[in-house]
């Protein structure tokens, strides 16, 4: 069969699984496992490829990085080390236009450089700040409009998990693409300080007639000690360690994860149960990613297997010569599937096929890999199907579904212009990881 009518069949069969309802992982594999029948019509030969597929997809020391990520910020959650952290940020800006949701945003950030999944932190902002902004009296479409963009910077920031992912299956450098999210992160970050100005001044900051009495220096740098201080450190360490080479993303998560567990037990506020339940759903959730991984592992052997991944490259570099008009396409795809499939499903169906197509227009892997990432952050919070708004709505059942749909549309605007502008200047994301050792 034809590679032009193989990979429409191939595609048809997937998008049918997963209109059907069945998990993405099995779809994957079911379309994979009845795809590699079909080719080889050997039930011997199909089974040693998915079993050396499987087994090679997740046998990587890349992807190790992941677990001890997610561990590091599950303990820093549990032990309530990333909320007294948000607090004292809370008290830090309590001058400050706009405080709750610029508090949003600063704990959005301190925590993305945290725990490395965006949809923890914006259920933690969710619970922990949307109650005071409606207390405060701040409009519901700002309060959820501001937790929903500042809970996706975990997605860009180091040390983001689904960055790793993707460097893992896309075969890009995981150092190099942790550390170029961190100005694309920071220029996110700005665009929304800026949104939440602009509202601030339009129609008046609410929370001014709540904020704190201002608090003596003394108890400011206390607070800043006692909550600030060691998370700040622990994270800065992490990124040190990956930037100046003294050791791997992987060794850098895995001391995370054990600073963090003494930081915890240190607090006293955590016990050997809290620890037991951290690594269960550190388990949990990387069990998840990695049967996405082998899964989509089989997808692309068998697309690759029927030329489907070469076929397209030369189809799309010989009918779109532009390069604007290719990644202005390449960014509608992604936001567009992000709006039915969570992020971790898209990049292992996606990257098999975009990567081949980066490299033939000549693209930097790790520029090319951020602007992936910003580009799911925005189908993340997108109607009508973005997974950070149906973690909101669990959080906060109080809102209806419309009017979280209106409150991501100014945010997501913001984020397509940092886009925009990674694009005209792709220095901006690759000068830090050119200063790495």
């Amino acid at each position: 069969m034809e590679w032009y009518i193989f990979l429409p069949i191939y595609i048809l069969a997937l998008i049918a699984v997963l209109l059907l309802r069945i998990p993405v992982a099995f779809g994957i594999f079911g379309v994979g496992i009845v795809s590699t029948l079909l080719i080889f019509g050997d039930i011997e030969t199909t089974s040693r490829l998915i079993s050396l597929s499987v087994l090679s997809s997740v046998n990587s020391f890349t992807f190790t990085a992941i677990p001890l990520f997610i561990l590091m910020g599950e303990v820093l959650f549990r032990s309530r080390i990333a909320q007294d952290a948000i607090v004292e940020i809370s008290k830090m800006l309590h001058r400050v236009p706009g405080r709750l949701p610029m508090v949003a945003v600063a704990g959005g950030s301190a925590f993305g450089l945290l725990s490395g999944s965006s949809l923890a932190n914006t259920a933690l902002l969710s619970r922990t700040l949307l109650p005071q902004m409606k207390k405060a009296g701040y409009s519901t479409q700002l309060s959820a409009g501001s937790i929903l963009a500042a809970g996706g910077l975990a997605m860009v920031f180091p040390p983001s998990a689904l960055a790793i992912l993707w460097g893992g299956v896309a075969n890009v450098s995981i150092g190099p693409l942790l550390i170029a999210g961190i100005v694309p992160g920071v220029m996110m970050a700005i665009g929304y300080v800026i949104l939440i100005l602009w509202h601030s001044k339009r129609k008046g900051d609410p929370g001014a007639a709540t904020s704190e009495e201002k608090r003596p220096v003394t108890d400011t740098l206390r607070g800043i000690a006692k909550n600030l201080l060691l998370p700040g450190i622990l994270a800065l360490a992490v990124l040190i360690i990956i930037f100046a080479g003294i050791a791997t993303p992987t060794e850098a998560a895995a001391f995370g994860a054990v600073a963090a567990i003494i930081l915890a037990f240190a607090a006293g506020r955590f016990s050997f149960r809290d620890l037991l339940n951290a690594g269960m759903s550190s388990v949990r959730i990387t069990g998840t990613i990695f049967i996405l991984v082998m899964a989509s592992t089989l997808y692309a052997q068998v697309m690759a297997y029927m030329g489907a991944t070469t076929g397209l490259v030369a189809w799309v570099s010989s009918s779109i010569a532009n390069g604007a008009i290719m990644l202005f396409l390449i960014v509608f795809l992604l936001v567009l599937l992000s709006c039915f499939i969570d992020q971790a499903s898209i990049m292992l169906i996606t990257a098999p096929l975009l990567m081949p197509i980066a490299l033939q227009f000549g693209w930097d892997p790790v520029w090319f890999s951020i602007i992936v990432l910003v580009t799911l952050q925005i189908g993340n919070i997108s109607p009508p199907f973005g997974m950070s708004l149906f973690v909101m709505k669990s959080t906060a059942p109080w809102i209806p579904m419309l009017t979280l749909y209106r409150a991501a549309i100014p945010w997501i605007i913001s984020d397509f212009t940092v886009i925009l502008i990674l694009c005209v200047f792709p220095s901006i994301v690759l000068f830090l990881p050119q200063l790495m050792a």
